[in-house]
């Protein structure tokens, strides 16, 4: 085996224990999601949602971060894919089904992850740049990260408080209000390729732009009314 067959290997081997700490975190998120929301069960309203509509809600986001998620660990788990080659063309592009499919998320012959939907009541719309709804992309570093190269995000992006604040006592009961960002989400959250802002990296350490993000694969924030849940899909 010579030197570049070997970093090659060693580099996919790294991807692949990677890629499995970040399914037990989605595990884990899931269960945890699943716990808290459980104790809920017993109030009646939660801002005006049931306690059982809130749980629901929370569950279908739950699902669909670790639906993402898998679907990614088994494109770099098979080595026919790293990080820096996925795709996230989404179907109905006039790209979709042409370069190298097996890189392509979305694609049959790919990921074959079906584009996700935010529940409605989830949702609270501030702003048209971008719609509501699931991004998900690799356009951006977080600084706690191994290297400088861009990791992968997913982002449930204009979630309403109450969700959010579910969201997160989840990860942890101290909690109590998301914390908040000194830059638009769309531009640390979001592929600058689809908003009209530009894309900055996001900085955790050292009181930056979101000293709470800092060591943190999950998490829900807030800047200027907005609500974003982001999870860290994979990483390099």
């Amino acid at each position: 085996m010579n030197r570049k067959t070997h970093n090659i290997d060693r580099q996919r081997n790294k991807e692949r224990g990677n890629a499995l700490i970040y399914v037990l975190i989605a595990i884990a998120l899931f269960g945890a999601l699943s716990f808290t929301l459980s104790r809920q069960t017993n109030t009646s309203e939660v801002s005006g949602m049931s306690a059982e509509r809130v749980k629901l809600v929370l569950s279908q986001i739950a699902s669909y971060s670790a639906q993402a998620k898998s679907a990614v660990d088994q494109m770099l788990f098979t080595a026919a894919t790293n990080i820096s080659e996925l795709d996230f063309t989404p179907p109905g592009d006039s790209t979709f089904d042409t370069g190298i499919v097996i890189h392509k998320v979305y694609h049959p012959s790919g990921g074959g992850l079906n584009p996700g939907r935010l529940p409605q009541e989830a949702v609270n719309q501030v702003t048209t740049d971008p719609m509501p709804g699931w991004y998900m992309g690799r356009f951006n570093n977080i600084d706690w990260t191994d290297t400088t190269a861009d990791d992968v995000i997913l982002v449930a992006f204009q979630v309403n408080e109450e969700v959010c604040n579910q969201i997160n006592l989840s990860i942890d009961e101290t909690l109590t209000t998301p914390p908040s960002a000194t830059v638009q989400l769309r531009n640390i959250l979001i592929d600058d390729a689809l908003h009209g802002g530009t894309n900055v990296e996001l900085t955790t350490d050292g009181g930056e732009i979101c000293p709470e993000c800092h060591n943190r694969a999950s998490l829900c924030i807030e800047n200027a009314g907005i609500y974003a849940y982001y999870t860290v899909i994979a990483d390099q």
